[in-house]
């Protein structure tokens, strides 16, 4: 039954013939060097998925974040344990990016023709650093607040523009668009980016090693 099943999506769509051209593919023995990539794209996905859960329960509001954050954790079965993974999935992404950065800038993968996997993967890691630092501020309570204070300090340091710009983020800052950012804006990017990346990988390969 199940193989009539398969053979009749198959007939639709293709799969078994794209299935097997992937199988086919040579994989190049020296891979676990760059197996930090798949693992980063691994925990990608399970922070879409914890992140959609804990979006059911989060209330945007800095009267109610905590509160909600608590419910999630305290009230919910198994709510601890979906939040706990997120919080610390993105500290483990944030490793495991940088980890594949030092290993492709270690072995000189990001020479021509790769120069565009090298820049994408960069702007990645600026982008989840960024989903780190937005996610850290939405519970709102005492480490998220000084967080806060201490990135807004960071960012006055910054040469010729960084007193504006720390001016701007606290004029124009709420907890309603730190969580849009955090759940639309920014990771509408990193699909964009990942989409790229993975098309310049699909194009020029594996590099080899040196």
């Amino acid at each position: 039954m199940i193989g009539k099943v398969y053979d009749w999506v198959d007939s639709r769509t293709g799969i078994k013939t794209e299935v097997e051209k992937k199988m086919s593919q040579a994989v190049p023995g020296h891979i676990y060097f760059y197996c930090f990539g798949g693992i980063s794209l691994f925990i990608i996905f399970l922070q879409i998925v914890t992140g959609v859960v804990l979006a059911f329960f989060y209330e945007p509001d800095p009267k109610m974040a905590t509160k909600s954050i608590e419910y999630l954790s305290n009230e919910v079965p198994y709510g601890w344990l979906v939040r706990n993974m997120h919080r610390w999935g993105s500290t483990l992404l944030i490793a495991t990016i940088f980890t594949h950065m030092v290993t492709v800038f270690y072995r000189k993968a990001y020479r021509q023709p790769r120069e565009l996997n090298w820049i994408s993967g960069v702007l990645q890691f600026l982008v989840v650093f960024l989903l780190l630092t937005t996610g850290i501020i939405l519970p709102w309570d005492w480490r998220a607040y000084w967080s806060f204070a201490i990135w807004m300090d960071y960012v006055a340091t910054w040469p010729l523009i960084g007193e504006a710009f720390k001016n701007l983020m606290l004029d124009t800052f709420t907890m309603n668009r730190a969580f849009i950012s955090h759940v639309m804006i920014l990771p509408m990017f990193l699909f964009l980016l990942l989409r790229f990346h993975f098309k310049m990988v699909r194009k020029h390969g594996i590099s080899e090693p040196l």
